[in-house]
């Protein structure tokens, strides 16, 4: 069995579905199987029960999985090395960061970076979803929290606030009708703060992304907790509370591997003059 089998056998147990597995590594389902059969022949073992609730890894398959776990640990450690060695500021970047900070801040000063390093190549991927850096689903991670996996290393970009927003001629009253996060958040602190401030309030519609929740505000289905760089600088939205909700330290947070290299250090740079230069409206010093 050679490397190229174990990415079968951990993206189905990552994903618990031939569907799900052929996502991740871009086939097909019936592919998917048809490896994992071949697999199963070429061992002379079972490596997955098959359930209605999905697969789930026998005693052998889980075996199998440690092991190719571990193969992957050591081909991204290697790449990771040898990408880290390179002096060039070229190349892609991945950049991961919720979508308000990708279309509100970054984008709009991408062409100064570009023009200072042509040579780049940037992919921005947004998710309230944690991307893995040490298996380079992203080079630079925009995240609200300081790094603490040993492998991670981060910069402090500044300081962030968060407020509750609403359509500028929206009604709030007491009990407000608010736009809420997935349910698989709840019970978070920024899923919390929103009812908290509006207790008699209730969630009419929920959305993954902060495009979404910016597209509701502004149609005045309710009340969402807004960046106050994106709600601030909107003249169709006004705060629903002066305040900010939430004011959080920011960091850029790359692979310990990858932080030294040329290409990810001048992402870093640039994130950290956006946050240097748009530093007010960041912070919600600026509400209309």
């Amino acid at each position: 069995m050679n490397w190229d089998d174990l990415r079968f056998v951990l993206a189905v147990s990552r994903g618990r579905s031939l569907a799900a597995a052929g996502r991740e590594i871009r086939v097909d389902p019936t592919t998917v199987g048809r490896r994992i059969v071949a697999i199963e022949t070429e061992l002379g073992a079972r490596l997955f029960d098959r359930t209605a609730e999905g697969f789930f890894a026998t005693r052998a398959g889980e075996i199998a999985i440690a092991q190719a776990q571990a193969i992957e640990l050591r081909t991204l450690a290697l790449e990771q090395e040898v990408a880290g060695s390179d002096e060039r500021v070229e190349g892609p970047v991945r950049v991961t960061a919720l979508d308000a900070t990708i279309d509100g801040l970054i984008i709009k000063h991408l062409p100064k970076l570009l023009s200072r390093h042509p040579g780049l190549e940037l992919t921005f991927a947004s998710d309230f979803k944690l991307l893995d850096l040490s298996r380079r689903e992203a080079d630079v991670a925009v995240r609200a929290s300081m790094p603490t996996h040993p492998d991670a290393v981060g910069r402090l970009l500044g300081r962030q606030a968060t407020g509750a927003y609403c359509r500028s001629d929206f009604e709030v009253g007491e009990a407000p009708p608010l736009v809420g996060f997935p349910r698989s958040l709840d019970g978070t602190g920024i899923a919390t703060a929103l009812a908290s401030l509006f207790p008699k309030g209730r969630i009419v519609a929920r959305v993954n992304s902060e495009g979404h929740l910016l597209s509701l505000v502004r149609a005045g289905v309710g009340v969402g907790l807004i960046d106050c760089f994106v709600g601030d600088a909107d003249p169709h939205l006004r705060r629903a509370v002066a305040e900010p909700v939430a004011v959080y330290d920011m960091w850029a947070v790359a692979h310990v591997d990858m932080r030294q290299a040329p290409r990810v250090r001048a992402v870093i740079d640039f994130l950290s003059e956006i946050y240097a230069e748009e530093a007010e409206l960041i912070r919600g010093n600026r509400p209309r």
